[in-house]
């Protein structure tokens, strides 16, 4: 008997995707960060803090007030600015200078009530969805911050420089210096500023570091996962340090200026790294977002598709994404094999920024 050589069939290439997009999805968007943004801004600026005493024999509070090394509007615009500035330059670079983005286009449409509005470049179209869940993940991280300081009102190391309380620590028999001492029935604060005193009683947890670490967490992720280090050496690694060097520094100056305590910093550092990691992670889908591995999406103007660089990563950031099965009939999508060569010739060359 003569044995036959078992012919493998090779990879199907149905892999395709057809992707239209929802307007009410961009008006979600912003309903949603519109509302994250002033629910952070009643918890700053109007909710008032929990009133707690304190002890006369606690010196963690007895520290003087100084000013900040790092004023909050620098850490909002690093914090924000870095990111935002270095993403969009890299995706602006990556488009019109190493054409790493398709060579043909495919598009998003968008739609209204199932008529199309537009349709959106693949590189339009990550700019929003970075921009967006980056906004997403810091607003989220400031409304967990702001509403944490208001529940649990921990007294700053200044509290006692800042309040002013009419009650004398040193007159205080030992009994009553070791007795916690109740606003408003032992004692009152004779500082007439009562934006600076009602600060004094949120210091949990930092407010600074939180959404600094998650600006400098999520850049240090997007450059690890946008940079070719081949090309770069340790240069990528340096601006990375250089991120990591200059959160711990502004955390540090919290604590030195008599402004946090130590566990206010590290509290703040855990939280905003964390949900840095989870937006990047999770929501962004950090392998999903780059055109490497994003599946072309079949063009309403060309009626021919593209097929995936990488043969079909499964991809979560597409909402509403419908993947044609291998029974469907490709014709109707003017898929050919010329088209399957061309992108996978592309797909072995080597563009990476």
């Amino acid at each position: 008997m003569m044995l036959v050589p078992e012919t493998k069939t090779p990879p199907t290439t149905t892999d395709i995707y057809h992707h239209s997009e929802t307007i009410w999805r961009v008006i979600i968007d912003i309903i949603t960060l519109s509302v994250l943004l002033t629910v952070s801004a009643i918890s700053h600026f109007l909710i008032q803090p929990f009133t707690r005493g304190f002890f006369c024999s606690d010196t963690t509070i007895r520290y003087p007030y100084k000013g900040d090394t790092v004023p909050i509007y620098a850490a909002i615009i690093l914090s924000i600015g870095l990111p935002i500035v270095w993403m969009w330059s890299t995706e602006f670079a990556k488009r019109f200078y190493f054409n790493r983005y398709p060579k043909q286009v495919f598009f998003t449409r968008l739609e209204f009530c199932g008529e199309k509005v537009t349709t959106i470049t693949p590189f339009v179209r990550n700019l929003y969805i970075l921009t967006v869940v980056f906004a997403y993940g810091y607003l989220s991280t400031w409304v967990l911050t702001e509403i944490t300081k208001n529940f649990v009102g921990e007294l700053r190391p200044h509290f006692l420089a800042v309040c002013q309380p009419s009650i004398d620590c040193s007159t205080l028999t030992t009994n009553q210096f070791n007795s916690y001492l109740q606003f408003g029935i032992n004692y009152t604060c004779l500082n007439t500023d009562s934006g600076l005193v009602r600060d004094a009683r949120r210091s949990f947890f930092s407010g600074h570091t939180s959404p600094v670490f998650f600006g400098f967490g999520w850049l240090v992720m997007y450059i690890h996962v946008s940079w070719s280090w081949r090309h770069l050496g340790i240069l990528g690694h340096i601006f990375q340090t250089g991120l990591a060097i200059l959160g711990l520094y502004i955390g540090y100056s919290r604590i030195f200026d008599f402004h946090h305590h130590w566990n206010d910093v590290l509290v703040g550092g855990i939280v905003g790294s964390l949900l840095a990691f989870v937006s990047f992670k999770f929501i962004l889908n950090w392998r999903h977002y780059d055109p490497d591995f994003l599946p072309y999406v079949v063009s309403d103007k060309q009626g021919k598709p593209n097929l995936p660089l990488d043969g079909g990563i499964p991809i979560n950031i597409l909402h509403g994404t419908h993947r044609i099965s291998p029974n469907d009939d490709l014709e109707a999508h003017g898929s050919n094999q010329n088209y399957y060569n061309r992108d996978r010739n592309y797909a072995e060359q080597d563009h990476q920024f």
